[in-house]
């Protein structure tokens, strides 16, 4: 019998932001019964909390989509650690996650108006720019190819991979309707995991950014909040914008009336360029796993 939470990540209020089952005490598990009950789970990705594999962790996890097992996720690695707060009788100002990628570390604020926020620092950012027709990708993403913009599309992974693409604003990003059969194609033959789309939004939004997200490829439809993606956009907009830091507060989910807000900034250190992806979450839902 296991232990498991569902969890809302990147939202203070349930039913928003983007939900993941949080698995505890399932270290017995194969890789097969894990991505079972992943599949039973039905949510975009479910997470396994496990013994720390490494000295200076906290704890480890696994990630699986429906499909697949995943090297990092951002929002099951934030229901992870809100999950595994949850469970403690303390209040430590970070935690050091464990999981395929490597150490990915996370900052938890203890006080004040922003208790409960955590923050991870992503792994480092890789690009490919692509040379993608404009028609091609709208007709795979169900809109006009005046829908994005002249910025070229790219590949950039902060830990998964995701295919960029800007839009012209939220009403284009609203209107897209894709292609499953034409978008998992597309996507896998350029190493993506999917697509994210971003647009800018007017300064009276709340939020600078909002993003949609699909993986087809992955059985995900749309990923109502991807904190990956979010760590995609983030290192691209920063590479765009040149400058050594940056934050912004973007938002998901808004189609699938799911908001959920992300805080994202990046900076500079000895290794180059970081991005940091943070939010609140909460628990939902608890459960047993009878198997």
């Amino acid at each position: 019998m296991l232990e498991y939470v569902v969890v809302d990540a990147f939202s203070q209020q349930p039913l928003h932001g983007n939900p993941a089952a949080v698995v505890f005490g399932g270290a017995r598990l194969s890789a097969e019964v894990m991505q079972r009950i992943a599949q039973e789970m039905n949510l975009s990705e479910t997470v396994f909390v496990l013994p720390a594999d490494r000295r200076e962790a906290d704890y480890a996890v696994r990630i699986f989509t429906p499909a697949s097992e995943l090297p990092f996720a951002g929002h099951p690695t934030l229901a992870a650690a809100h999950a595994v707060l949850s469970r403690r009788s303390d209040s430590p100002a970070t935690l050091l996650q464990s999981c395929a990628l490597g150490l990915i570390p996370l900052r938890i604020t203890a006080e004040g108006a922003e208790r409960g926020f955590i923050e991870m620092t992503q792994g480092r950012p890789t690009f490919n720019d692509l040379d993608l027709a404009p028609a091609q990708l709208a007709k795979a993403l169900g809109c006009e190819a005046a829908a994005l913009t002249q910025a070229s599309p790219a590949v950039v992974s902060t830990g998964a991979p995701w295919l960029l693409a800007e839009l012209t604003g939220p009403k284009a990003l609203a209107g897209l309707a894709p292609n499953a059969a034409q978008l998992a194609p597309l996507c896998k033959g350029r190493g993506a995991l999917g697509v994210t789309l971003f647009c800018a939004l007017p300064d009276e939004n709340g939020a600078a950014m909002r993003l949609r997200t699909f993986a087809p490829g992955e059985g995900i439809g749309e990923d109502p909040v991807c904190g990956s993606g979010h760590g995609a956009v983030c290192a691209y907009l920063a590479r765009r914008s040149g400058t050594a830091s940056g934050h912004y507060l973007a938002e998901q989910g808004v189609e699938l009336g799911r908001r959920g807000v992300v805080s994202a900034r990046w900076t500079h250190d000895a290794d180059g360029l970081a991005i940091h992806i943070g939010g609140f979450a909460t628990i939902v839902a608890e459960g047993r796993l009878h198997l």
